[in-house]
């Protein structure tokens, strides 16, 4: 996976639902009402694990990601992040993925933008497997 990032995103975007920001940022201010609810999927820092016996075997990677969502209300925001929990918990499913596993739990009260947008958000992460050269 060269981009994982990316390849997530699409994922999201692509299932979340119509008319619901997807990116790895939010919305420029004077566009945000408009864009709301909207989705920020960001890299944390991450990690990874050889075979035993060191390089040239499988490899396991921890993608880490911060994700937000922010809407009008917690009652809004709510459902949209129980959706892209939902999605990600999926990736694994996706044909063709490099997912293993996901650990995602779920959404939480995270300090709002303004009083009028209300924010959630978790950081999760996601396992892959490839192989070295």
């Amino acid at each position: 996976m060269t981009d994982p990032l990316k390849w997530v995103i699409g994922i999201v975007g692509a299932n979340v639902g119509d008319g619901i920001w997807v990116a790895d940022r939010m919305p420029r201010p004077h566009e945000l009402e408009e864009n709301l609810p909207a989705v920020s999927i960001d890299l944390l820092p991450s990690s990874e694990r050889s075979a035993w016996g060191g390089f040239g075997g499988p490899v396991i990677e921890g993608i880490a990601l911060d994700i937000d969502v922010v809407a009008p209300s917690r009652a809004e925001a709510v459902p949209v992040g129980d959706k892209v929990r939902e999605i990600l918990h999926a990736l694994p499913h996706i044909e063709g993925s490099a997912v293993s596993s996901v650990e995602c739990p779920r959404f939480a009260t995270r300090p709002d933008i303004s009083p009028y947008v209300r924010r959630i958000g978790v950081e999760a992460t996601i396992m892959t497997r490839s192989e070295r050269d």
